[in-house]
């Protein structure tokens, strides 16, 4: 049956209108960065906001402010700064993008299952798992950002196996591109693409297309150099090189992990081994319904598509999950990346359902796809645990009630000291004086000493506290207040300096 370029274009157009619309419902609902949501309170999210925002207003990262995630991200929250810079509206523009990428890409990959009309059904279905995970916290995570490279990958990765093709040389770059964007988000996601590799190397390798071999190296690199070189250029140019290496690799490389791994080798691989067990048990029981689809995407491929599909589906659930969990730590966040393979397990059901509808009319079709994204948007609201946060008034937020304090200061300066970051330097939109802004999950002693030296000095107006109470010499307790946080309360303490 021929398809008429009219008919692609109508079809391409379906694709985009429902994925946008399902992106934008879901993400509405499941992300605390969006306009249903007084505040996303996450401190990762502030914490990248704050960053994003600092670079907007010339500070140079690493150098003059303290984060550990990769420049891109930092790139993401200094244009949703220049959206909106005392909330994170712009971070919920640029969610919509990411999670209308994903879609779009899972439509791509049903569609070479020749499910062309149940992708329809079960690409909002697949949304809707995702983004209402556990995984998915409260928005506005590297993860996240990283999920449409992911599904890029994965895409590419399919289509060349199906379709039995070599990668061409534009695709060799594109992964190139992908992997240098996940590189400089958050390179510890960078395993997806060592999966990637396995089972075409092994081809190439069998096969001894050694010329072939060294295209592939060489359009992928230069992929890689596409997305690297500009970034070595902002950190040369700005004389910050050193704080690049020293804080994004050297520290989240040898500060990060537990480094419970022993000390010879056989004891760290099987330490790191370990880790990944327990992340992946850890990930599986909080993220049951992502979990159970990514079974059934191995069961699917071992009985229907073959050792050469199931070798690669492997590798990249495998590696990708060995490098987010092999150093040890095992935060919520972490298993969103490994969600992208739960579509592998609507594969059957869709192959099923589009016998059905090509049985049926094209209404029937349209009737199904609106059901789907109605269905998302419900399954979202039941499931999604940020929910019973949605249109708190602002004002029973700590953040807002220090807000009218605090600007009752001109030009107000402000610390937040011994915890990551609470979100006061979003809604008060204030810019940082202070390299070490907040603490981070790091063993690093020059934050404290660093803080102590900021509060003793008194360098900013206010400081604010979460949890405890301190006896600042320079600075008296003005006020507190206490918040929920993920189902639990928070209380926060603002400090003004003596002489003001």
């Amino acid at each position: 049956m021929k398809i008429t370029i009219n008919e692609l274009n109508k079809k391409s157009l379906w694709v985009i209108l429902v994925s946008a619309l399902t992106s934008f419902l879901i993400i509405s609902i499941c992300s605390k960065s969006s306009f249903l949501y007084p505040l996303n309170e996450w401190v990762d999210a502030n914490c990248f906001f704050t960053v994003g925002k600092s670079m907007t207003n010339g500070m140079v990262v690493y150098r003059d402010i303290f984060e550990q995630k990769g420049l891109l991200l930092y790139v993401i929250h200094a244009l949703a700064y220049l959206i909106s810079n005392d909330s994170f509206f712009g971070v919920f523009v640029f969610e919509v993008i990411s999670a209308t990428a994903v879609m779009l890409f899972a439509f791509k990959i049903l569609f070479l299952y020749d499910c062309n009309k149940s992708a329809f059904v079960f690409v909002p279905l697949f949304s809707a798992v995702v983004y209402s995970s556990h995984a998915f916290c409260q928005g506005d995570s590297a993860e996240e950002f990283c999920l449409p490279f992911l599904m890029c990958g994965l895409y590419l990765s399919l289509k060349s196996l199906k379709t039995q093709k070599a990668f061409s040389a534009k695709q060799l770059f594109c992964i190139g591109v992908i992997s240098g964007c996940v590189l400089w988000i958050k390179y510890t996601m960078l395993g997806f693409f060592i999966g990637f590799v396995i089972v075409p190397l092994i081809m190439i390798l069998r096969n001894r297309e050694w010329k072939y071999l060294l295209k592939c190296v060489g359009f992928v690199v230069l992929g890689v150099a596409a997305v690297s070189l500009p970034v070595l250029i902002y950190f040369a140019v700005n004389g910050a090189i050193k704080d690049l290496f020293s804080v994004y690799f050297y520290d989240n490389m040898f500060l990060y992990s537990d480094g419970s791994q022993g000390e010879s080798l056989l004891a760290k691989i099987f330490g790191v081994l370990l880790n990944t067990a327990k992340g992946v048990y850890y990930a599986a029981k909080k993220n049951i319904l992502p979990a159970i689809l990514v079974l059934f995407g191995f069961m699917y491929e071992l009985i229907k598509d073959g050792r050469k599909m199931l070798a690669n589906y492997v590798a990249l659930t495998f590696f990708t999950a060995l490098f987010i969990f092999g150093g040890g730590r095992h935060y919520d966040y972490y298993a969103l990346p490994l969600c992208v393979f739960s579509l592998h397990g609507f594969i059957f059901a869709a192959e099923k359902t589009e016998v059905f509808l090509n049985k049926k009319g094209k209404g029937i079709l349209k009737i199904s796809a609106a059901f789907s994204v109605i269905l998302s948007t419900a399954f979202s609201l039941l499931i999604c645990p940020n929910v019973k946060s949605m249109l708190v008034p602002k004002e029973e937020l700590a953040q807002y009630k220090f807000r009218e304090i605090i600007n009752e200061t001109k030009n107000p300066t402000l610390l937040n000291y011994g915890t990551l970051d609470n979100g006061f330097y979003t809604v008060c939109n204030i810019v940082p004086n202070c390299k070490y802004f907040c603490n981070l999950n790091l063993p690093l002693d020059d934050i404290k000493t660093a803080q102590d030296e900021y509060v003793s000095s008194g360098k900013t107006d206010y400081v604010v506290t979460r949890g405890k109470k301190y006896q600042f010499e320079n600075y008296s307790l003005v006020s507190s207040a206490t918040s929920d946080y993920k189902g639990g309360k928070r209380t926060y303490y603002l400090y003004k300096r003596n002489n003001m």
